[in-house]
């Protein structure tokens, strides 16, 4: 469940960052053109559903980790670790969306699309963020961090920017933990 929940996490950002790919690209590869038209019926709708439809079979993929999860089934720093290298790893696609974002609100007839993005981009955070829960639920449950640093880092994982701080911050204070209780022993 945990490796479904982190490749599907990393996943979809970048398939909502393939979406200009596919758009933009139409006519110009073979390999664009041949999806475009076999695949998706020369229709923007038909990936972007299919996308969504991903998302919300990645949210209940999400929800059931997060329920395993509290029952303790793998470790604060084992799920510390993984949460910051899902959010570390989904950089390049936010940089990717935020360009072609902006690029698409300075021409007047594509700000749709980024409108677009930035709805996928809040889908996307509410994913991870439901995998960071967990994450701080344990790191609380193993008194690593107490019940208000959990009520910041778990609201933190849904803000951009912050989730990735948060993640760094919560793997370090985990290790650091780990560390200072293998020196006392």
């Amino acid at each position: 469940m945990k490796k479904a929940a982190v490749i599907g996490n990393i996943i979809f950002i970048y398939l909502a960052a393939l979406l200009p790919v596919l758009l933009f690209a139409n006519g110009k590869s073979i390999i664009v053109t041949f999806l475009w038209e076999n695949l998706f019926s020369n229709n923007i709708f038909v990936p972007l559903i299919l996308l969504l439809f991903f998302g919300i079979l990645m949210y209940i993929i999400n929800i059931l980790f997060l329920l395993q999860a509290r029952q303790g089934r793998w470790s604060a720093r084992e799920l510390a670790r993984t949460n910051m290298i899902v959010k570390l790893a989904q950089i390049p696609a936010y940089v990717f969306i935020f360009v072609v974002g902006v690029i698409c609100m300075i021409m007047i007839f594509t700000v749709g699309i980024t409108f677009m993005f930035a709805l996928l981009d809040a889908f996307s955070l509410g994913m991870t963020g439901l995998y960071a829960l967990a994450v701080f639920y344990r790191l609380r449950k193993e008194y690593i961090i107490s019940t208000k640093m959990q009520i910041c880092y778990a609201l933190a994982s849904f803000v951009f920017c912050a989730d990735v701080i948060a993640a760094i911050l919560g793997y370090r204070i985990c290790a650091n933990a780990e560390q200072q209780k293998n020196c006392s022993i």
